[in-house]
Order: structure tokens, then sequence, then C-alpha cells
């Protein structure tokens, strides 16, 4: 078995469940703010939007077209006109909510806090993520993942994102490994599996959803309990 000395993981739906914090979130703001007496708006429909918005736009922040701010103040405004909604003072107000609410979910992935157990006296553990300083900050605090890492590097802090190359070789000279003794686990194809192989570094591939892909990786997983079987 390949011997490595350091374990990078991204945040996002592969330690932290986004999408039972972020519908969590949502969903309290859907009747806080009123949305089915308001607008008539079906919370499966105001659920869906945001998937479909918040997704795009992140795919576009990871290709460097927009920044963290077009993120913030776009989000809930195209969420509005999806549904013929127009008022942007609520819009951004709502925006700001969501970005403070969500971060401070606790919901985690399956095994991940038994995953990180088990690694933390074997490896080094860094984070590396495209989020935000701020909000992962906030994500690493409350859900108990904070002590687990050494390092944690975002695309704020190492000024570039992933999949660039760049990003992974920032975050090596960090942790003072070169490429053969460092590993990525995340769940993106694209920002996570083939930046790391740009850089020269194996990869785990995180597919809880067997999502069907003809790309080569290390490994692939489809829950975090089997890292047990490679590191």
């Amino acid at each position: 078995m390949k011997k490595y000395s350091t374990v990078f993981f991204d945040l996002d739906h592969t330690l932290w469940d986004y999408d039972t914090n972020s519908r969590e979130t949502l969903t309290e703001i859907y009747y806080e703010y009123s949305f089915d007496n308001r607008s008539k708006v079906n919370l499966e429909d105001f659920l869906h939007v945001f998937d479909k918005v918040n997704e795009k736009l992140w795919a576009n922040y990871n290709k460097g077209h927009i920044n963290r701010d077009d993120i913030r103040n776009q989000r809930f405004k195209r969420i509005f006109k999806e549904f013929g909604i127009r008022h942007d003072p609520l819009a951004l107000e709502i925006s700001d909510e969501y970005i403070k609410r969500c971060p401070t979910k606790k919901h985690l992935i399956p095994y991940a806090i038994s995953t990180l157990n088990y690694l933390q006296g074997n490896y080094m553990l860094c984070l590396l993520t495209n989020g935000f300083n701020d909000v992962q900050s906030v994500k690493l605090s409350k859900s108990g993942l904070k002590t687990y890492f050494k390092y944690v590097i975002t695309s704020e802090s190492s000024g570039h994102r992933k999949p660039s190359k760049e990003i992974f070789e920032y975050s090596l000279n960090l942790a003072g490994v070169n490429s053969q003794q460092a590993i990525m686990v995340g769940d993106n194809l694209n920002a996570d599996i083939y930046g790391a192989k740009r850089a020269e570094i194996d990869q785990v591939y995180f597919n809880p959803g067997k999502t069907v892909h003809n790309q080569k990786v290390t490994h692939e997983i489809d829950c975090l309990s089997r890292l047990s079987k490679i590191l």
C-alpha cells in the first residue's frame, strides 16, 4: 500500500453536509418570510430553484468568471426572478440571512467524524476549499471539525481556486510535503479530482450517489468509511 503522510479534504459535500444544512436553512427562511402566502411559491420549487441557481453561480465562481460578491448579490435576485418577484432589497436581506445562518448548521456527511478520528493519528489532515474564509471558519467551529485540521486552505487565503494547479502547489508547500506524499479527497470531479491530477496528487473521488462518469481516478468510494481500506 502506498504510504501518504498528508490527506487533503474538500469540505462542502465531502465532510460538511451542504445539501442538508442548506435545505434546513432555506426551509426556515421560507416560512419566516411567508413565501407560501407572499407569492404562493411552493417550498419544493423554492428549494429546487435555489439549487439550480446556486450550482450555476458556484460553477462560474470556480471558473473565475465571478467573485464572492456576485454570488451574494445575485443568488436570491435570480431566484426571485424565476418566480416573477421583483424586490431587490428583500433579496439582499434574505441573502444576508442565509449566509449568516447556514454555516452554523451542524449536519455532517455520514462517518465524517469516525473517519477523521481514524486518520488523525496517522496523517496530517488539511482542508482545501473554494469556500470563503469567514464562512468556512464558522462551519468548522460549529460542526466540531476545526480541531482535526492543521491547515485550512481557501481560495481567498491562497489566491487561487480549485481546480488550478497553483492552489494545490500552494497547499503542498504549506504542508511541507511533495505531491507523492499527499492524497486529495473530494466530491467534485473537476475542482477536486482534476485539480489534484494537475498537481500530480493522487485522488479519492467521493461519489455517494454513484454518479456514472468516464474520469480516471486513483480511488473511488461511495462512503467515507471506505477510506480505511485505502489509508
